[in-house]
């Protein structure tokens, strides 16, 4: 037992747990697991006096380490780690008598499934007897912690699995068999969501620069721009340093402070004067990414080098315009992501490389063999080759521009609750062909017969007394009374109105494309809610996807064929009718809608099927119909790089 003056009397006083009421709401709204588990022990030291002071361990890189320690002053338990390490390697509670001490020491494991989840550690001031009774006390009081500790690895292991499907998804794009330089659009695109930043830049090494291929949310970019010129000096700042540099610009951009930077390996750096340069930890400046905050009016840029081996393939940069940090985890992610996206691109570029090589040589052999002595039969396929190109450009043909098509209904009409109330009933489905006036559904109108019935009695008994004061010459009584019936007679109406429109309607003969209920009887639906959408039968229209690089070709009146998916040997004739002047975008190319009526379809058409269509524009000659797309591009590369 312990004399007066042992330290172990220097714990703080004790309160009764009746008299702390707080100990509770401490507990209740604890809302973190070291917060939680100091407010369970405050509670269980406040039921058990005999406890002189607990400790809560739980699993760290597969050691058990205090996550919680009771009073907080005592901070030295190393004394309990022998009963800590006898109750881990049996899994079952432990109490041992300390003779230095003269307190009980005390260990509860937590158990799951895969062993042990925590152990609560604890001395007490107490007989062996006495211990007993603790550890029945811990075994019912233990429930919270366990519930509130696998509750905790539940969500860490949840937001583990949901970065792995960010950092999956975000690769997935650059795998995608495509031009590498459409990837990597696209993975900038993709990248400006998922991290809300305001640009993603994208360049590539070639010797010893990087040239900028995506800038996210612009397809194409001037490389003479100063903005341009910015990010690619930053990049290549980024490349000197060899790791993530992260820098953070000043609260007030027009100030005459120098913005703060630093690297993944530097704290956060204080203010320095106008004419001093600060510098991160490895000695290394950021000059060229102070630039381009202030020409972007950036708050944040974040680069990293897209490094694998000993070798930088490229170099990725965030710009975000808004006063932000960027955090541990954050920085863990885009390590990760452009760690597996740098081997992608390396081997992506090299088979790029490998192609335009193989290319060279089998054009270098052709020359040989065509200008070389002999080769017959190769001179002779030259002339066939130049006999060829005569008559593709004096063959004159149907320019035909071909599109992705849509089949929709002329005319959509949706029907809808017609009041709040609950589904009583539905005989149809999407795909269903309906006739006009045919019941599409029905809301209960059970209430509505009462709130009928209730509104028919008022005005029965407003009428009889109308004809009383009537009969009586009650003329004030007559224009009260009167007013009142008409006020029952309109609510009768009213509800009468609502139980007619409770049934649903086919507004026309048609086919039902959208909603159905089958799995909603009972459900409660909003006023307006669309319930069912319908078009009508044999009125069709086409809706055509055209390239924007084809549009100037298309006109109204002009016809065309259709070949449905699921109607390959039945082509349907079409004529032009209306071409909308606003492009849409989808799968990173421009396109106009281009509207025409069907001059004949088959009966087995519906709604939502999809095709390809094919416009008849003008004659041109075969080789301008094959080669005009090359053409186009050529030309658009010599505007823009000629002077």
């Amino acid at each position: 037992m312990n004399t007066p003056n042992s330290p172990h009397h220097a714990y703080p006083p004790r309160v009764t747990l009746f008299h702390q009421p707080q100990l509770w709401e401490q507990f209740a709204n604890a809302k973190t697991l070291e917060s939680f588990c100091l407010a369970w022990q405050q509670l269980f030291a406040a039921q058990q006096p005999s406890i002189k002071a607990m400790a809560i361990l739980v699993e760290h890189q597969q050691q058990f380490v205090p996550i919680s320690v009771w009073p907080q002053a005592s901070k030295e338990l190393a004394r309990l780690s022998t009963v800590v390490e006898r109750c881990l390697q049996q899994k079952s509670a432990q109490i041992q008598l300390n003779a230095q001490t003269g307190l009980l020491e005390l260990a509860y494991p937590l158990l799951q499934e895969q062993g042990v989840l925590a152990i609560i550690a604890a001395e007490a001031q107490a007989t062996l007897v006495e211990g007993q009774h603790l550890l029945h006390h811990l075994h019912w009081g233990s429930a919270w912690l366990t519930h509130i500790i696998q509750q905790q690895q539940h969500s860490q292991a949840s937001q583990v699995n949901q970065q792995q499907r960010e950092l999956l998804d975000a690769l997935a794009i650059s795998l995608q068999i495509r031009p590498l330089q459409h990837s990597l659009f696209d993975i900038a695109n993709d990248l400006k969501q998922r991290l809300n930043s305001h640009k993603v830049a994208i360049a590539l090494r070639y010797g010893q620069h990087l040239q900028l291929k995506a800038l996210s949310e612009t397809a194409s970019f001037d490389k003479n721009t100063p903005q341009v010129k910015a990010y690619v000096a930053a990049m290549e700042e980024t490349m000197d340093v060899g790791q993530l540099c992260v820098y953070q610009a000043a609260a007030v951009e027009t100030t005459t402070d120098t913005p703060q930077y630093s690297t993944e390996k530097s704290n956060t750096t204080k203010n320095q004067s106008q004419n001093q340069q600060p510098t991160n930890e490895l000695g290394s400046t950021l000059p060229l990414h102070q630039q381009l905050a202030h020409l972007a009016q950036s708050s944040l840029i974040v680069s990293l080098p897209l490094t694998t081996g000993n070798q930088t393939v490229g170099v990725l940069l965030c710009e975000y315009d808004q006063q932000q940090n960027i955090d541990k985890q954050q920085q863990t992610w885009l390590n990760t992501f452009v760690a597996l996206l740098a081997p992608i691109i390396q081997q992506r570029q090299a088979a790029q490389r490998h192609s335009v090589s193989r290319l060279a040589g089998e054009i270098r052999a052709l020359g040989q063999r065509l200008f070389g002595k002999g080769h017959l039969i190769w001179k002779t396929a030259a002339i066939s080759l130049c006999l060829l190109l005569v008559v593709l450009n004096v063959w004159q043909v149907d320019y035909r521009v071909s599109a992705k098509t849509v089949i929709e209904g002329e005319i959509q009409r949706v029907a809808s609750a017609p009041f709040a109330g609950f589904i009583a009933s539905t005989s149809v489905k999407a795909g269903d062909s309906v006739k006009q006036g045919q019941v599409l559904a029905q809301l209960d109108d059970r209430e509505l017969q009462l709130e009928r019935s209730r509104w028919a009695s008022e005005r029965d008994q407003y009428q009889a007394k109308l004809r009383e004061a009537v009969a009586q010459h009650k003329l004030s009584e007559v224009q009260i009374i009167n007013a009142q019936y008409q006020q029952a007679q309109a609510q009768w109406q009213l509800v009468n109105d609502k139980i007619h429109r409770a049934i649903l309607r086919a507004p026309f003969d048609g086919l039902v494309v959208a909603g159905d209920l089958s799995q909603q009887i009972g459900a409660p639906v909003e006023l307006g809610k669309e319930l069912f959408t319908i078009t009508p039968l044999r009125r069709y229209r086409v809706i055509l996807q055209i390239d924007e690089r084809d549009i100037a070709f298309i006109k109204r009146q002009q016809h065309g064929e259709l070949v449905m998916i699921g109607l390959t040997g039945e082509p349907m004739p079409f004529k032009v009718h209306h071409i909308t002047t606003i492009a849409s975008q989808a799968d990173g190319k421009n396109f106009f809608k281009v509207e025409a009526l069907l001059d004949s379809f088959s009966p087995r058409l519906r709604p939502g099927m999809e095709g390809i269509g094919k416009i008849t524009t003008e004659q041109r000659s075969l080789a301008w119909v094959l080669f005009h797309p090359l053409g186009q591009w050529v030309s658009l590369m010599m505007w823009k790089w000629l002077p």
